[in-house]
């Protein structure tokens, strides 16, 4: 007889309109836990969940912020709901978080008192799924925890949410390194080292590779071009209306820095990140290909890779490199 699991893969992977739901909760309960409301929550939101992951200062907030102007969407700000057991005072340890942090209470940065006392992550999710058409967070990963952060965000994602969208937000790493360690400055904090923010850049660009291949809907944006046709493209893809969203971005306030405002035995590492970069973003803008062409990281022959292929092996290279 066929195990559970292989009974039940077709099913998760089929990308129709059909809910997740159709496969009985004791069912999904089998193979993720004995937490059967997480397992409910799970089958009810999958299609729904919409998710913005980046590195930081890539230009995840103003994307959740543009994304939550819409009447469609509703996007919680860094709850961080792969590290979350399901205590049932969420919106008060999200809230205070938020209030921490100094930021006032919008749609980005708020979670509304839906409840009697207070509730799961997921019981405010499964009510706000009631209220918008997409529903999720923004994921933010910090260079010091981007080795651990991007393995569990992806074991998390894939068993919880796979049929979910998932955008990624990418920047110039030259200008991410540059605006971690200014801010960071800003802050009167030392910061983390180029070979830690470099580390992340590459980091969450495999994290990308490794969902864009395994997970229905994962697509990426580019911060410094991003504009109406993004939007629109983003809006067809999730079925809402995001007209008023490409309003929220200014290229004036997007800043950009020069290689030799780095120190120099720094300027050839980073120009090579620089081209990855370059190199993915002409790879997704051009629409991508052979997703599913199997890519050994040990090719002899430099022909058998795709593009992708190829930005996966130079990521190994260059992160070994940086060792």
């Amino acid at each position: 007889m066929a195990s559970l699991l292989e009974r039940l893969l077709p099913r998760l992977r089929r990308r129709s309109s059909a809910s997740v739901t159709d496969i009985p909760v004791s069912a999904i309960q089998e193979l993720l836990g004995d937490n059967r409301a997480l397992a409910e929550a799970c089958g009810r939101l999958d299609l729904q969940g919409l998710f913005v992951i980046g590195a930081a200062r890539t230009g995840t907030t103003i994307l959740q912020n543009a994304l939550n102007d819409s009447d469609d969407v509703f996007l919680l700000g860094e709850p961080a709901l792969h590290h979350d057991a399901g205590g049932a005072d969420f919106a008060t340890r999200y809230n205070a978080m938020h209030r921490a942090w100094h930021n006032q209470e919008n749609k980005s940065s708020h979670c509304p008192g839906f409840f009697e006392g207070d509730a799961s992550w997921y019981a405010y999710l499964l009510h706000l799924a009631g209220l918008y058409r997409r529903v999720g967070a923004k994921l933010v990963i910090n260079p010091e925890y981007a080795d651990a952060e991007t393995s569990r965000i992806f074991d998390f994602y894939s068993r919880y949410f796979y049929r979910s969208h998932y955008v990624f937000t990418f920047r110039n790493p030259l200008d991410m390194v540059m605006s971690v360690r200014g801010l960071a400055a800003w802050n009167g904090a030392e910061g983390a080292s180029h070979v830690t923010i470099l580390r992340c850049f590459y980091l969450v660009l495999q994290l990308y590779l490794r969902m864009l291949r395994n997970l229905p809907h994962v697509s990426a944006v580019f911060h410094e071009s991003v504009d109406a046709d993004t939007f629109k493209a983003l809006g067809n893809s999730l079925g809402v209306d995001l007209n008023g969203a490409a309003a929220y971005y200014d290229s004036n306030k997007v800043r950009h820095h020069a290689l030799t405002e780095l120190p120099e035995a720094w300027r050839g590492v980073m120009q090579q990140a620089v081209a990855v970069y370059e190199d993915l973003r002409g790879e997704v803008q051009a629409g991508g290909a052979l997703l599913q062409l199997e890519q050994n990281s040990r090719h002899i022959d430099e022909r058998h890779y795709t593009v992708l292929g190829k930005l996966w092996r130079r990521s190994e290279l260059l992160l070994d490199a940086l060792e």
